[in-house]
């Protein structure tokens, strides 16, 4: 069975926020890690998701700053996505905490196709705002 392909960045993901792509790339490299210490059978399994989870929190806080200091339109449905990525993470640790442990693989792969399809999808959204806005491009 092949594994679980990791993320790539590239420069098209970019929202022209360099504190917001580094974030993205951590999001990344960290989901990588994540991959890697599953498919090792690894201890350091929860470990990893609690770092992604932390991350990921600062993350979405640090982006929607960006969006509601930009005054971007879309910031309450960009929000609600965010919210809505958390509670199904924590539904996953839930049953994992539970015993399920079949919730480790379909965890691991919601966290790396939700991450790349909100980076490569929703995202583009509000870098395209900026593009045509630049002066509302401000860091965190």
């Amino acid at each position: 069975m092949a594994g679980i392909p990791h993320l790539q960045w590239s420069q098209s993901l970019s929202v022209r926020v360099d504190g917001i792509d580094a974030q993205h790339k951590k999001l990344f490299e960290i989901t990588n890690h994540l991959i890697d210490v599953f498919e090792a059978g690894s201890g350091d399994f929860l470990t990893v998701i609690s770092e992604l989870v932390e991350y990921t929190t600062v993350h979405f806080h640090d982006e929607q700053m960006v969006m509601m200091n930009a005054k971007f339109p879309g910031l309450a449905p960009h929000t609600a996505e965010h919210d809505k990525f958390i509670a199904k993470v924590e539904e996953f640790l839930q049953a994992y905490g539970e015993g399920r442990s079949d919730m480790g693989s379909t965890m691991v792969v919601f966290l790396r196709d939700w991450l790349f399809a909100h980076t490569s999808g929703l995202d583009m959204e509000y870098a395209q705002f900026l593009a045509k806005n630049p002066a509302k491009a401000k860091a965190f």
